[in-house]
């Protein structure tokens, strides 16, 4: 957990849902939407968020989950959730024969 992390979480706290836009412009680092959104889609993978993905041109939409709740109230120590890993691209895959599968 990163101060920023903080941050975007106690903002979640405080709305219902909010892009990385809403929140980069509330903590007033407009110009760091990326690294917000970045950080928010780590917070998802640990479970302290949720994600609402929007149509295409739209920014996703970020809400905190319990965990993210009982992370703020100190009844969760972040250094023991860990973000999932993310799935690997289907380019980057095996082909089946490679495991003697096919």
């Amino acid at each position: 957990m990163t101060h920023t992390d903080d941050r975007i979480i106690e903002h979640l706290s405080s709305v219902s849902t909010a892009t990385a836009w809403e929140i980069a412009y509330e903590q007033g680092v407009e110009g760091d939407r990326r690294r917000i959104e970045r950080r928010c889609r780590v917070l998802a993978n640990a479970g302290f968020v949720d994600v609402y993905f929007r149509d295409v041109g739209l920014d996703d939409e970020y809400e905190i989950t319990t965990w993210g709740e009982m992370y703020l109230d100190g009844d969760v120590d972040a250094e023991l959730r860990r973000p999932l890993p993310a799935m690997r691209p289907p380019d980057k895959l095996r082909p089946g024969w490679w495991a003697g599968f096919g």
